[in-house]
């Protein structure tokens, strides 16, 4: 279900207290705790929940707002959010009340008056700008909790270490390290793991291989099947750092053109850029449908659980996609380790990123170790789920 929270949506019946009046596109949450009421869902497994939020900051006075989100009284997550964002949660088939109802509770201890930072004389307690709200059904996946592969496992070859990255990928999952690239594909944030592709001697098309997107915009473009990719009004070439970098405008993507100054003329690389889009997007919504790929997003320290759930069930929407979520390692999750956090979803550890600076100063080994503990996971997850 759908719940719209502008002016012309059906989010009436289901607010409680703490709420402002719809705007157009998006009604705000006000005061300290915000409620949403639904009165009766199918008793049928555990549910899904999106919030699409904008949350009222004023750097560097305000600089973000925290959300705590239960259901039921059951603490469902909590995030300190800076930027609009699409949040996802899981809500166990337990936490439904007797008659199958929802009680979700929004808490914002952030509240604040845009009057006293002086942008308007509103004195309202605003915190976030809410524009819709979804639950979806948990689809009945068998799923073995913490399955996981630690980094600091080694596979033996004949009862012997393998003494290089290579012998370690052939050890741990039968193909050469370029095998193992044409796996994946990367979806975000940036080119990092095109070029690690790229270190392997493998060379796939890929529409964000080389693209820098927010996750926002890649979650709607998924959503929206990259509906307007390629059209060339939206396509702007930017002559930077010796060379034209591509700035697309309907999604956000950035990225490499490889084209000096004088090269092409710069319409003619507009065209041309637009039929290599359309192309790209046609081949990557076969790819989706298919389920053949484990798509890897690579997310900094400042990427929640809550979202990367939403890209995770807009991938599952097309197949039984599997989405690997790269970032830096923690203490208890060395570098190597792959956990599988739901059926399609596994979460990766790596020693390090590129520095922003310098994109082709990866880590080689650490990508390695990653993709081949992530391809033997979602190849045992798969089997538990049969």
């Amino acid at each position: 279900m759908t719940i719209d929270f502008g002016t012309l949506g059906n989010s009436r019946e289901y607010l409680g207290n703490g709420w402002a009046l719809a705007e157009p596109d998006f009604t705000w949450a006000i005061g300290m705790e915000s409620e949403i009421r639904v009165r009766e869902l199918p008793r049928a497994g555990d549910l899904l929940l999106t919030l699409d939020v904008v949350p009222f900051v004023r750097p560097p006075e305000l600089p973000s707002q925290r959300l705590i989100v239960s259901v039921n009284g059951l603490v469902l997550g909590s995030s300190v959010l800076r930027r609009p964002t699409l949040l996802g949660y899981r809500i166990p088939a337990d936490a439904l009340s007797a008659s199958g109802g929802l009680a979700i509770v929004l808490q914002h201890p952030d509240a604040a008056r845009p009057a006293e930072f002086e942008v308007s004389s509103d004195r309202r307690m605003l915190t976030f700008a809410v524009s819709q709200a979804r639950i979806y059904r948990s689809s009945p996946v068998s799923f073995v909790a913490g399955l996981m592969i630690n980094g600091q496992e080694r596979p033996s070859l004949g009862g012997r270490r393998p003494s290089d990255i290579t012998g370690w990928v052939m050890a741990r999952t039968g193909l050469s390290p370029r095998d193992l690239a044409f796996r994946f594909e990367s979806i975000g944030e940036n080119c990092e793991f095109g070029l690690v592709q790229r270190g392997c001697d493998a060379e796939p098309l890929g529409l964000l291989r080389f693209s820098s997107i927010f996750l926002r915009p890649l979650i709607r473009g998924l959503d929206d099947r990259f509906e307007g990719l390629g059209n060339a009004a939206s396509i702007e070439p930017r002559y930077e750092n010796d060379e034209y970098m591509i700035y697309e405008k309907v999604y956000g993507l950035v990225y490499h053109s490889f084209v000096r100054e004088g090269e092409r003329d710069v319409d003619r690389l507009r065209e041309q850029e637009a039929i290599r889009l359309k192309f790209l997007r046609r081949k990557f919504l076969e790819e989706l449908e298919t389920g053949g790929k484990i798509f890897v997003y690579k997310g900094g320290a400042t990427i929640s659980d809550e979202e990367i759930l939403p890209l995770h069930l807009a991938l599952r929407r097309y197949a039984d996609n599997t989405l690997l979520w790269v970032v830096p390692a923690e203490r208890d999750r060395p570098p190597g380790s792959v956990e599988m956090v739901l059926p399609g979803l596994l979460k990766a550890y790596i020693d390090r990123f590129a520095p922003d600076d310098n994109a082709h100063d990866f880590s080689f080994d650490g990508w390695m170790r990653v993709c081949g503990n992530a391809l033997v996971l979602a190849n045992v997850g798969k089997d538990e789920a049969r």
